[in-house]
């Protein structure tokens, strides 16, 4: 029961984070994933592509965080106007939150590099599951009285905006997905339970850097903020060898005092087809929750709908 009950403790702590903290879910594979963090990448390509994410984080540790994402980004109209959407879940805890955003940018061709400003409209709904059987006691303990023993929800609406600039070997963004700063009650007013949805700011930026006709280096960052919480850095060095297969190390910034960071990653990616790609990423833990989980693992699929018409060369999808 001792166990059962620091786990608890334990869990509600990280809630407590996740909360107050950082709120929007945290993916490994971004540079295959920018849709969700950017709405200015909305229409980044000419053709319609279809992304699916799964992530368990902490894995083995009972109420860690896991994530689905699936996002649909549509081709270009008429060269600059751009449209997205994706349907996102995270769980940590007796935690839940659901949402469904959608894109839209504006593009602005320059001699060099192009410009793109995005709007995102974002419709949310979290929940807290107290009538969870991890914090019913077995042992004949009686609860707090204080805490509601039931489900509690909050809807909320907001917006985000974000603006990309990128040519054939550099790209860079900075993005806000949620504008509107709110306090999150859930249940009533007597006896609910009390956060603030807090603002997010992330700001990339990378390259893809030919060394040879089939070998290309590619290093790219991404940097988390949120309100109360200490920034975080994702510094990643991949290769792309043949437009086909891609790896990649990430560093991760974070962890506790004392530690060499949050994690090391590991990236996979392979282009099977012209339409389809997949991609597994593993977390290794390297900060003092190391001890108690083992890493996080990511898996992505990728597919692009190409049309009927003639074939052209594609460079490496959801890169740029």
């Amino acid at each position: 029961m001792m166990v059962r009950i620091i786990h608890i403790v334990f869990i509600s702590f990280l809630l407590g984070i996740q909360i107050n903290a950082q709120q929007e879910p945290l993916y490994t594979q971004f540079g295959f994933n920018k849709l969700s963090i950017n709405p200015a990448y909305a229409g980044n390509e000419d053709y319609t592509s279809v992304t699916g994410i799964y992530r368990d984080q902490w894995n083995g540790f009972p109420g860690a965080p896991d994530a689905q994402l699936l996002s649909v980004d549509l081709p270009r109209i008429n060269e600059t106007l751009g449209l997205g959407f994706f349907f996102q879940r995270q769980s940590i805890g007796i935690s839940r939150s659901l949402s469904l955003t959608g894109n839209y940018s504006y593009k602005i061709k320059m001699e060099d590099f192009t410009v793109s400003m995005g709007l995102s409209t974002v419709f949310k709904n979290l929940s807290l599951d107290f009538t969870d059987p991890r914090l019913v006691a077995t042992d004949g303990l009686e609860g707090d009285g204080a805490i509601p023993m039931d489900r509690l929800n909050k809807n909320l609406l907001n917006v985000g905006f974000g603006t990309y600039v990128f040519n054939e070997k550099y790209f860079g963004g900075i993005s806000v997905p949620g504008l509107i700063k709110s306090d999150l009650e859930l249940g009533n007013d007597n006896d609910g339970v009390t956060s603030q949805s807090l603002r997010h700011l992330f700001i990339m930026g990378g390259a893809a850097l030919p060394i040879t006709e089939s070998l290309t280096f590619k290093p790219q960052f991404l940097l988390r903020w949120a309100e109360n919480a200490p920034a975080s850095f994702d510094l990643n060095a991949g290769i792309m060898y043949q437009e086909k297969y891609n790896a990649a190390l990430t560093y991760r910034t974070g962890g506790g005092d004392g530690d060499l960071g949050e994690s090391i990653d590991l990236l996979l990616g392979v282009q099977i087809s012209d339409q389809l790609m997949i991609g597994i990423a593993q977390d290794f833990t390297l900060s003092s929750l190391r001890q108690y989980d083992q890493g996080s693992i990511e898996l992505l699929l990728h597919y692009r709908a190409l049309g009927s018409g003639p074939k052209k060369k594609i460079a490496n999808p959801r890169f740029f």
